[in-house]
This record gives structure tokens, C-alpha cells and sequence, in this order.
């Protein structure tokens, strides 16, 4: 039996759900191409953002952009969705 415990300490014990920030990989990325969505997380450059009411993971150019902030998706390569701030035209 102790050993049993010593194996649990080596074992991730938390799940990862989305209520944590937490999503899998989409397939079908591209459709997002184009659209706007909030930062939810700050993009460092990588987060999470929202699009229609859902989770998406996100990459930057290198920039960082804080959380709340309106993005847009510049382009999708494999998995990576790519996105800048939104710049509004006045």
C-alpha cells in the first residue's frame, strides 16, 4: 500500500475542464477567418478568446494583448488560430 501512495502524489489530481480555460483543438479552424471576439484571457501571445459563445485557443504575432480586448482572426495555420487587436476605423 505505500507504494500505491506514493504514486498518487506523481498523478495529476485536478481535471482540466473548460470552466477552467481548458479546450481541445477544433477541427474546422478556418471558418473562423475574419470574425471578431473578445480576449478572454491575456494573450501572452497565446490564450483563449471567445468567438459566438465559444472557447477558442488563440496565438499572437508576438504582441501581447490584454483580457476583454476586441480581436480579430488574421489567419489559421493547422491548429493555430492567429489573431491581432481589433484596430476600429474611426
Amino acid at each position: 500500500m505505500p507504494i500505491r501512495n506514493f504514486f498518487k502524489k506523481l498523478v495529476l489530481s485536478m481535471g482540466e475542464t473548460p470552466e477552467r480555460g481548458y479546450t481541445a483543438a477544433k477541427p474546422g479552424l478556418k471558418e473562423y477567418i475574419g470574425k471578431t471576439g473578445i480576449a478572454k484571457t491575456t494573450l501572452r501571445p497565446s490564450g483563449t478568446a471567445i468567438f459566438d459563445g465559444e472557447l477558442v485557443d488563440v496565438v499572437t504575432l508576438g504582441e501581447f494583448i490584454e483580457a476583454g480586448t476586441e480581436i480579430l482572426v488574421t489567419s489559421v495555420e493547422g491548429m493555430r488560430v492567429i489573431v491581432k487587436e481589433n484596430q476600429k476605423e474611426l
